[in-house]
């Protein structure tokens, strides 16, 4: 440990003013995507700010012999959770009124991982950051605190231990920056491994205290004004005393430069972070090193208006995508004419942020109350919270509310049925999650009807297995497999052989119904995606196995789900766009015509059935929806599938 006293880590109101970028970024790419696509850069920003900052107070506090696991984790504390267990609790309320079940339970299982701080690993088991259903999940958001979160439970630890044992901090966090930087690389093929793991986030953080320590070394000042007078040669060409200004202007503009690349080359449909993350890293490392003094820190970054920002960034973050997402769910999407609503939304979520600011995280963080007392309540808050979030989940969203009997028809078409259960891992003998899909549904038949795809499959299983308990088979469901589904997903494409292994031993399973989207064709191409298929269709006959192959129902121009009606938002079937079977057909031809080339399969065409006119079914007779989104049918959709379309070649009676 050095007997220099440790550089204080002064108050910098240009930091505030980053904050500000950040969360303003943030903010408009989510109320704004068509306009600012790469907005999602502020939270690197905040990742970059967090690491500098920690590690500069925890290193100040291990200099002077203060430093104590127990006061930085109070200190975390009282700045984390007042605000967060404010929005996690009305976030809770909201949901009660509003959500379907499903909807709720899923909302329960993430109020009880932001009050963990889990949210990423949750989310990373989900659906993807820029899907259509991210916009229905109200603490999407909080995967970037779960991820600073986890940062702050090892990190002080590490910084600790190293000061124990004398050991240079400063070479292992830049080997461990430089680790999670190549993992982040070498994960860029797998979109949601790379942007909720921390594995592959942690290096941004791990940039900002590399930076914080490399500023703390003794001759950092001497290397920085040779710099400097470097700087003054190319820049000025005059000589004047080298105080460090002029590379601080250079410094703060390169600074810029990097953010307005990363505006303009980073975009939502890019593996992220990959290495265009770089540029916003760089960005704030580049300001921060620049100071406080130069013209663009002290105009820009430092003036009332963007510290003010800066200062409620925290409560800011949290309630911007509350109000959006809980918006586009009562109004069933947020679509290019409400303009002046998501400026609406944006404003109230910045006044919460202040009423929150002033009015819960200022008092709590400094009230007069005992530090003690503060630190205990606001845990068990937490933990409160989280178990009322995970009651909900085990609850299944608690289908008794009063708030949602009116519409408990339709609440239960949009529940998306289990893919997973004992059953299935029982009659498969596969280990538990081996495979994406795996229900079974026995009458105690000798034989067993399977279902395999993507999806579609699991979507078309729950027909299927209602119709076969009357019929008298079993159905079995299985998947990942699609056709050349190694060129796109190489992660899920690893489950194909083991769903082949398990069709080749059930001789039991003699119908094979293979269900998957016709989408994949124009990624994946025309004559891989055949090749693929026959190969599976030859190796399923040489099982023994006949195999139906049903073409993909018809794509709806938009998700059903904004048009149904539920609380706080009235039906709006009549103003679904009207979907034309020419179209259907238009659109389907290249998969249809493949299909008709593929030998020894039986072709099931959903299109005649599912539009019996010049349009297609989207509402059930007695106004049910018969999709789940704009591709997925619902359980009356299912039913329909298998009733009207596939009910001819299923084993058992046929039915008078």
């Amino acid at each position: 440990m050095s007997a220099n006293p440790a550089p204080a880590l002064a108050y910098r109101p240009d930091i505030d003013g980053l904050r500000a970028f950040a969360v303003l970024s943030v903010v408009a790419y989510h109320a704004f995507p068509a306009i600012l696509q790469s907005g999602f850069i502020g939270v690197d920003v905040f990742f970059v700010i967090s690491g500098y900052l920690i590690s500069g107070i925890i290193l100040n506090d291990l200099q002077q012999g203060t430093f104590t696991l127990r006061n930085f984790y109070s200190r975390r504390i009282r700045r984390i959770f007042p605000a967060l267990l404010l929005v996690l609790a009305a976030v809770l309320i909201f949901g009660w009124f509003a959500l379907f079940p499903s909807e709720y339970r899923s909302l329960g299982n993430h109020v009880a991982g932001g009050a963990a701080f889990i949210s990423n690993f949750l989310l990373w088991r989900e659906a993807g950051y820029f899907d259509a259903v991210a916009k229905t999940k109200p603490l999407l958001h909080l995967w970037s605190l779960g991820i600073e979160e986890q940062f702050y439970i090892f990190f002080p630890l590490l910084l600790w231990v190293c000061a124990k044992n004398h050991f240079r901090s400063a070479r292992l966090v830049i080997i461990l920056c430089a680790a999670s930087f190549l993992v982040n690389m070498y994960c860029m093929q797998d979109s949601a491994t790379i942007f909720y793991s921390p594995y592959t986030r942690i290096w941004e953080l791990l940039a900002g205290a590399a930076f914080r320590m490399a500023m703390r070394q003794p001759s950092a000042p001497r290397r920085y004004l040779r710099l400097d007078a470097l700087a003054n040669t190319i820049m000025c060409c005059t000589k004047r005393e080298n105080d460090g200004r002029c590379l601080s202007l250079a410094l703060a503009l390169f600074g810029v430069i990097f953010f307005g690349l990363a505006l303009l080359l980073v975009r939502e449909a890019d593996a992220y972070p990959g290495w265009k993350a770089l540029l916003p890293v760089a960005g704030t490392l580049s300001l921060l090193a620049a100071g406080p003094a130069n013209p663009v820190s002290k105009y820009f970054l430092a003036n009332r208006l963007a510290v003010f920002v800066g200062l409620v960034s925290y409560p800011f973050y949290l309630w911007h995508w509350v109000l959006i997402s809980c918006a586009y769910i009562i109004i069933g999407g947020l679509d290019p004419g409400t303009g002046l609503l998501r400026i609406g939304l944006v404003a109230a979520s910045f006044v919460l942020a202040v009423l929150t600011y002033f009015g819960v995280e200022q008092p709590i963080r400094f009230g007069a109350w005992a530090r003690t007392e503060k630190i205990y309540a606001l845990i068990i808050g937490m933990i409160v919270v989280g178990m009322a979030g995970l009651s909900v989940y085990l609850m299944e969203g608690l289908p008794g509310r009063q708030s949602i009997k009116e519409f408990a028809a339709v609440a239960k078409q949009m529940e998306r049925a289990g893919a997973r259960d004992e059953a299935g891992l029982s009659y498969t003998g596969i280990t538990k999650n081996m495979l994406e899909y795996y229900s079974y549904t026995g009458v105690g038949a000798d034989e067993t009807v399977a279902v395999i795809g993507d999806s579609h499959a699991h979507a078309a299983y729950w027909g299927i297995a209602k119709l076969g308990r009357e019929l008298r088979y079993n159905t079995v469901l299985l998947g990942w497999i699609i056709p050349a589904g190694e060129m796109w997903d190489t992660e899920r494409a690893a489950l194909i052989p083991v769903v082949l292994e398990i069709l080749k031993k059930k001789n039991d399973i003699r119908k094979i119904f293979f269900c998957t989207r016709g989408g994949y064709l124009p990624r994946i191409g025309y004559e891989p995606f055949k090749e693929s298929l026959q190969s599976y269709v030859d190796i399923l006959r040489e099982y023994g196995k006949e195999i139906f192959i049903v073409s993909e129902v018809p794509t709806l121009p938009d998700d059903l789900r904004d048009y149904i009606g539920r609380p706080f938002r009235p039906a709006k079937k009549s103003t679904f766009p009207e979907v034309r079977k020419a179209d259907v057909i238009k659109s389907q031809e290249k998969h249809i015509q493949l299909l008709s080339e593929i030998r020894h399969a039986t072709v099931i065409n959903t299109i005649g059935p599912m539009c019996p006119g010049g349009t297609c079914l989207v509402f059930t007779e007695d106004g049910l929806p018969m999709y789940l989104d704009d591709n997925h049918l619902t359980s009356v959709g299912s039913e329909f599938l298998a009733e009207r379309i596939l009910k001819p070649y299923l084993p058992g009676k046929k039915g008078e």
